[in-house]
């Protein structure tokens, strides 16, 4: 490839990063570092910061370091927001994900997903100040408080965990009484004795769940067991369900006639448990989720459960505080109206012994 190409391939590599926020949580690396990562030399590198330079779209601070350049900055749009999200594979949190993507899509926003591992991931302290803003996903762990502290000093959101009283503004995606709806449609099916099963690893959203459910057990009058075994932080909740449930059906029949996963990984773990031992889930037993994922709909049976609620409306609110100079204004708590209440297979009425 001619030079002159090579040169020029390296300008578009650095115009396509700036495009897609590649460099909102780190700088833009110097000659050396840009030739190590487009595999060219120092000399043709140098060109390349050259070209841009001369473009404008990049400026050379006074201590020599490169950054965007201001007038590309305004061409390109609004500033990236970030998101920031646990690391781990996850039907959920792929579809939070495009959730958000889309609807910064029609606001006319750029957004940059990005992953931590833990909360003292560098990457997190980073995010948390990044000025144009933060959406993040709670991972399993309790939010620090030197980390919450960033939080509320920043633009920052936190979505499907519920920190509005400590002051961060919050979307919270499962209200008390969307959950409850769940019971209560087992209720009318005519179960008296609901399980719950418990595998993720605990965290203040998961002791909520578990929480309303004893509360609402005891509301009723009714009887429940909890199968609890809880995973390691980021661990897979679905075999621990399936060890659980099945260690019940092996020591004989199951207290309850209905079981609510915490989550939907607990439901998928335990109704395979089910299937093995030759209950037909939505029939013999029923079992669903607190909140199903996007298999949920197409699995046999399709599960029960809460879908992810309509978030525009509470994301453009979001947007609007990014892109406005004010403080946070309103309440920090946003919820969604209604519960997005999915029906599947996996429940049923009581089957009646003969």
């Amino acid at each position: 490839m001619p030079r002159r190409q090579k040169f020029k391939h390296v300008m578009s590599v650095i115009e396509q990063r700036i495009r897609q926020g590649d460099y909102v949580l780190s700088p833009i690396p110097g000659e050396r570092k840009i030739a190590d990562e487009t595999g060219v030399s120092h000399m043709t590198a140098r060109k390349a910061v050259r070209g841009l330079l001369e473009q404008k779209i990049l400026i050379r601070r006074p201590n020599g370091s490169l950054d965007i350049h201001p007038r590309q900055q305004r061409d390109t749009g609004p500033a990236h927001f970030l998101l920031l999200y646990p690391a781990y594979a996850s039907w959920y949190l792929t579809h939070l994900r495009q959730t958000v993507f889309e609807a910064a899509e029609r606001y006319g926003l750029s957004m940059r997903p990005v992953q931590y591992v833990h909360w003292d991931d560098p990457v997190v302290a980073s995010a948390a100040t990044n000025p144009a803003g933060l959406i993040f996903i709670s991972s399993a762990e309790d939010v620090p408080e030197h980390l919450l502290r960033m939080l509320r000093s920043s633009k920052c959101v936190s979505l499907d965990f519920d920190l509005s009283g400590r002051e961060v503004p919050s979307i919270n995606l499962f209200p008390d009484s969307h959950i409850i709806k769940v019971f209560d449609h087992l209720r009318q099916l005519g179960h008296r004795s609901v399980g719950c099963i418990s595998t993720q690893h605990h965290n203040p959203e998961i002791d909520r769940r578990i929480r309303l459910w004893r509360e609402w057990l005891q509301s009723h009058g009714m009887a429940g067991e909890l199968l609890e075994r809880p995973t390691r932080s980021f661990g897979d909740a679905t075999p621990a369900a399936y060890d659980a449930m099945r260690e019940v059906l092996d020591n004989g029949s199951p207290r309850s006639t209905a079981y609510v996963g915490t989550t939907f990984p607990a439901a998928v773990g335990a109704m395979r448990a089910c299937w093995e031992r030759g209950l037909l889930v939505g029939k013999d037993i029923s079992i669903c989720a607190i909140n199903i994922e996007a298999p949920a709909r197409f699995m046999t049976p399709a599960v029960t459960g809460l879908d992810i609620p309509k978030l525009s409306k509470l994301l453009g609110q979001c947007f609007d505080w990014f892109t406005d100079d004010g403080d946070w204004t309103g309440t920090r708590r946003l919820e969604p109206p209604r519960p997005e209440f999915v029906q599947g297979e996996s429940t049923g009425p009581v089957r009646t012994p003969p």
